[in-house]
């Protein structure tokens, strides 16, 4: 039987807390250490019996691979030292927060030759593998992800808080060249973005909308898609996907995904990247074109910016 992968998990916030339960819950890992700044977090991670180190870098000596839920602002910091410690590295979206970060944790695992992966959990919902099987097919796309208003998140803009996943979605489904970008933004409660309206037209004629805001009245998550031969939907919520093929085509008109928890999907996958030695969809490299697009929109939006009365 292979061991567990020894995992360290470095921040214990909303997203931290819910990796923790998920690592804490697979055979695959051995969660032997964990790492908040935090006074409050520190006393409550004891008092329940966990196993909190003295330092970070206690963390890195106790541990062979490390997933980082901390601050996006801190995420270089420690994805750095953990390379230079030659730990394997899962970070948190956004994974850093300039192009120049990027770059010097590229160049630093190419050094060191460890695995370093993005946190895009929503490649992982059983809805979007269903529109992702079907690609070939689908020519635009229309993203929806809204919510009302949470603290949670807001330190960093709406393109980095919410859009940064359907950008990531609609990269996996291309992997186009950008022809075009347009979009609108509106500020409502702090000095950022936090509401897009966003198109992408690629240069192969393909092409995307997309709707983001952390000032709705509810929730929703959804991906519409069609072309030619087939129009799909997908609530990436309830994970239902609704098919509507032309007379001819061979595909269900409609399916609920079963109940893959997709979070834990995603660290079991690491977890195997780790033991294998094996590259990932999820690699740092692979995700570099979702970050060029990021910044790309956080500029334009910056430029579009009104305050929302």
């Amino acid at each position: 039987m292979t061991a567990p992968v020894r995992l360290g998990i470095v921040g214990v916030g909303h997203m931290g807390r819910l990796h923790l339960e998920k690592a804490l819950q697979s055979p695959s890992a051995q969660v032997v250490g964990v790492w908040d700044t935090d006074p409050e977090r520190q006393k409550a991670l004891t008092q329940q019996g966990l196993p909190l180190t003295p330092s970070y870098e206690a963390l890195l000596e106790a541990c062979e691979a490390v997933l980082i839920a901390s601050p996006t602002t801190t995420h270089f910091a420690y994805a750095e030292a953990a390379l230079r410690a030659q730990c394997h590295v899962l970070i948190e979206k956004p994974v850093v927060s300039t192009p120049d970060q990027l770059e010097r944790l590229l160049r630093l695992q190419e050094e060191v030759g460890v695995i370093a992966a993005a946190a895009h959990v929503e490649r992982f919902n059983p809805a979007f593998q269903a529109i992702f099987s079907h690609r070939a097919a689908l020519h635009q796309y229309q993203f929806e992800r809204i919510a009302p208003w949470t603290p949670r998140g807001s330190d960093v803009s709406v393109v980095l808080d919410l859009l940064i996943h359907d950008l990531d979605l609609f990269w996996a489904l291309t992997e186009g060249r950008v022809a075009d970008m347009r979009a609108v933004a509106y500020r409502s409660h702090t000095e950022r973005a936090d509401s897009v309206q966003l198109w992408i037209d690629l240069v192969d004629g393909r092409g995307a909308s997309f709707l983001v805001s952390r000032n709705a009245p509810y929730k929703r998550r959804r991906l519409t898609a069609h072309g030619p031969t087939l129009w799909a939907e997908a609530d990436l919520l309830t994970r239902q996907t609704t098919f509507y093929p032309n007379e001819g085509t061979s595909i269900p008109p409609s399916s609920e995904a079963p109940p893959t928890d997709a979070l834990a999907t995603q660290l079991e996958y690491f977890l195997q990247c780790v033991r294998k030695g094996t590259s990932s969809f999820m690699s740092l490299a692979y995700v570099q074109p979702v970050m060029a697009w990021v910044w790309r929109v956080e500029a334009l939006v910056e430029h579009k910016l009104v305050f929302a009365e």
